[in-house]
């Protein structure tokens, strides 16, 4: 990859983006022989939903990431205004037009409500749950106070 569109790449700021964006732009590069299966993602989050933050979003960024930058070494277009505008389209198309964006968005909506709700608590996974479980002594073991 040329120094130029890796430099573009490290600086994409995809982090900022709202969950809703990310997703939309998630379907517009999606690649259904891709090993990563967007749909299935969004699905599980009925059942997990910390997975959104914990793994998902992390996922769909670098995707979003990769794709653009890939999309951007491929294009046609003549000026970098062009692609950005085609971009544009493309995505409040999805947010506008998407039976697909619409259910998943939904799915997505869900589990950052759940996530955020102060009522609810989120099992820990069952590595997690292991960890806590193997390192729980550590929490009996208190440092000797050496301010004596």
């Amino acid at each position: 990859m040329p120094q130029r569109y890796k430099i573009l790449k490290d600086q994409l700021p995809v982090s900022r983006l709202t969950n809703d964006v990310l997703l939309a732009l998630r379907l517009l590069y999606d690649d259904p022989n891709d090993i990563a299966n967007i749909d299935k993602d969004v699905h599980d989050l009925v059942r997990h939903p910390e997975r959104l933050q914990d793994s998902y979003r992390k996922e769909w960024e670098a995707y979003v990431r990769r794709s653009l930058v890939l999309a951007l070494k491929e294009t046609t277009l003549t000026s970098s205004a062009e692609f950005v505008q085609c971009i544009m389209r493309e995505v409040e198309n999805i947010q506008n037009n998407s039976e697909r964006y619409f259910q998943l968005k939904a799915c997505v909506e869900q589990a950052e409500r759940i996530a955020t709700a102060e009522n609810t608590h989120l099992f820990p996974t069952p590595w997690r749950q292991q960890l806590m479980a193997l390192l729980l002594p550590v929490s009996a073991v208190t440092k000797p106070d050496n301010t004596k």
